[in-house]
C-alpha cells in the first residue's frame, strides 16, 4: 500500500474536525489497544478518555477473547491454514482473526448490530446503569509511520432508531394539536353564546318570580290551596339554569385547556433544581408517604425557559406520579384483603393467623443530568438538560405507550387525559422532547417520564 505524505500546508486538522464529528473514532494500535479516540466516543459509550485509553478494543467488541492468551502474530501466520475438518469458506473467524485478515489482506470490514456492554471496563461507573448499546462498526486498517493502525468507526442503532420515532410521534402530537384546537375553537362560540341565553333566563325567571310571588300567594289563600307551587317551580327553573351555566364554565375551562396558553413564553435563566424543588414542596405535602430520592447534578447551569410553564410540566408530571402510586398501593390493599377474607372463610381460620402481605412503599425519584449530542427533532444539540421522573405505581399499559401524551388518553380511572397533553404542548414550546418508559412486571413496575430540553432557546422577533 503507498503511502502518501502529508503536509501541514495543505491538510487542516483532522483530530479538530474528529471532535466535531458525529460519528464515534477510535485509533487502534496493532496490539489492539486503544490509543486515541473522539469525544463522540466517550459520549456514546458514557465513558470517559481516561477509562479507555490503553486498554483493549476487545474488551468492548469481543471481551470473551481478551483473556484466552491468543497472540495476533499466531494468528496472522495461521490465518490461512484452516484446521482440520474446516474450510476457509465454512469457518467462523473470531474478532482478532478479522483484524488480522484486515491487517495482512489491507481490507476493511464492517459488523453490524453488534451488542457493546460498557460495563466490562474495569471500574466503569457510567450512567447506562448496565444498559447495552447496539451499534454498528467499521474497522479500516491503515499504515502511519511504518506502523500499523486500525480506524475503528461506530454508529448507535439506537439513537437512529430514536430519532426516526421522536420524529414520528412530533409530527403525529403536531396533527393531533390542531385538529383539537380546530375543533375547540369551533365548540368555544356556540358555549358562549349558550351560557348567554341561559343567564338572560335566568333573569327573566328572577323578575318573574318577584312579581308574581305576591299574587301566586293571595291567589293560592283564595283557592284554600295550603301548598302554593308556583315560587317552587320558578325555584327549580332556577337551578336548572344555574346547572347551565356552571356546565358551561366547566366545557369552557376544558376547551380553554386544549387551546393552550395563547401568551409568549416569558423566557428567563433559571436553576432547574429550584424550580424542581419549589414544585416538590408544593406537591409532597399532599403526599406525606412517598418516599423521595435526588439524584441531582449540581454542575448543570441555568436553562432558558418559562418558569410558570415549567412549574406547570412538573406539577403534573410529579401529581400523576404521586396519585399513580396512591391509586396502585390501595389496589393491592384491596387485593390483599380480598385474599386474607377468601383464605380465613375457607379455613375457618383468624386473619390475624394468616401472612401479612408485603409492604408497599411508593418511591418518587428525580434526576438531572446533561445528555451529551442529543437529536430533537431535527436539531443537534452538543448538551441538553435532562430530567428524569420515576415512580414505582402501576405502570402504563403498552398499548397505550404510544398514545399517552396525545389529549383525551390516559392510564389512571381517575385521569382526565389532558394533564400530560398539556406537558407536551409545553414542552414542545421550549423546543425539548419528553418521553416515557413503563416496565409493568409480576411484583414491582416502573415508569420513567424523562425531559429533554435545550439550556438556551432561539431568538425570535
Amino acid at each position: 500500500m503507498s503511502i502518501r505524505p502529508i503536509t501541514a500546508e495543505t491538510t487542516p486538522d483532522l483530530a479538530f474536525i474528529s471532535q466535531h464529528l458525529f460519528t464515534a473514532v477510535l485509533w487502534v494500535d496493532e496490539s489492539l489497544d486503544i490509543k486515541w479516540l473522539n469525544t463522540q466516543t466517550e459520549q456514546l459509550l458514557a465513558i470517559s478518555r481516561g477509562r479507555l485509553l490503553n486498554h483493549s478494543i476487545l474488551t468492548l467488541l469481543a471481551p470473551a477473547e481478551t483473556n484466552d492468551g491468543t497472540d495476533l502474530d499466531v494468528i496472522k501466520q495461521s490465518i490461512d491454514k484452516p484446521q482440520s475438518g474446516e474450510t476457509a469458506t465454512h469457518k467462523t473467524y473470531s474478532l482478532t482473526e478479522r483484524f488480522a485478515h484486515a491487517h495482512q489482506y489491507q481490507q476493511p470490514f464492517i459488523d453490524h448490530d453488534h451488542r457493546i456492554s460498557p460495563q466490562l471496563l474495569e471500574g466503569n461507573s457510567s450512567s447506562h446503569s448496565g444498559a447495552i448499546l447496539l451499534v454498528d462498526y467499521s474497522v479500516t486498517p491503515v499504515s502511519y509511520e511504518l506502523q500499523t493502525y486500525f480506524i475503528i468507526e461506530m454508529w448507535s442503532k439506537d439513537r437512529h432508531s430514536r430519532i426516526s420515532k421522536e420524529q414520528r410521534q412530533q409530527q403525529q402530537y403536531a396533527v393531533a394539536r390542531h385538529m383539537l384546537r380546530s375543533v375547540a375553537h369551533e365548540v368555544k362560540n356556540p358555549l358562549a353564546g349558550i351560557r348567554g341565553a341561559a343567564q338572560l333566563l335566568q333573569r327573566q325567571f328572577a323578575k318573574v318570580n318577584d312579581l308574581s310571588s305576591v299574587d301566586s300567594l293571595v291567589t293560592a289563600i283564595a283557592a284554600n290551596d295550603t301548598e302554593p307551587n308556583i315560587k317552587t317551580i320558578n325555584q327549580k327553573l332556577l337551578t336548572y339554569t344555574d346547572i347551565i351555566i356552571s356546565e358551561t364554565d366547566r366545557l369552557t375551562q376544558l376547551i380553554s385547556q386544549l387551546l393552550g396558553s395563547n401568551q409568549l413564553p416569558n423566557w428567563q435563566a433559571l436553576n432547574i433544581h429550584q424550580t424542581l424543588e419549589h414544585v416538590l414542596t408544593l406537591v409532597l405535602s399532599q403526599y406525606p408517604t412517598v418516599k423521595l430520592q435526588r439524584d441531582y447534578d449540581l454542575s448543570i447551569p441555568d436553562l432558558v425557559a418559562d418558569k410558570d410553564q415549567l412549574i406547570q410540566v412538573f406539577l403534573n408530571l410529579i401529581n400523576n406520579a404521586c396519585e399513580s402510586m396512591l391509586e396502585h398501593q390501595q389496589v393491592l390493599v384491596n387485593s390483599a384483603n380480598t385474599i386474607h377474607s377468601s383464605a380465613a372463610t375457607i379455613n375457618n381460620s383468624s386473619v390475624d393467623n394468616l401472612p401479612k402481605p408485603t409492604t408497599y412503599q411508593a418511591k418518587l425519584a428525580i434526576q438531572t443530568r446533561i445528555a451529551f449530542q442529543h437529536t430533537i427533532g431535527s436539531q443537534q444539540h452538543k448538551q441538553v438538560l435532562q430530567v428524569t421522573i420515576t415512580d414505582n405505581g402501576s405502570g402504563i399499559d403498552s398499548a397505550l405507550i404510544g398514545q399517552i401524551f396525545f389529549p383525551m388518553v390516559t392510564s389512571r380511572a381517575a385521569g382526565t387525559g389532558l394533564g400530560l397533553a398539556i406537558v407536551q404542548d409545553i414542552v414542545s414550546r421550549h423546543h425539548g422532547m419528553i418521553d416515557v418508559i413503563s416496565q409493568q412486571m409480576p411484583d414491582s413496575s416502573e415508569t420513567s417520564f424523562i425531559l429533554y430540553l435545550p439550556f438556551t432557546q432561539p431568538i425570535t422577533s
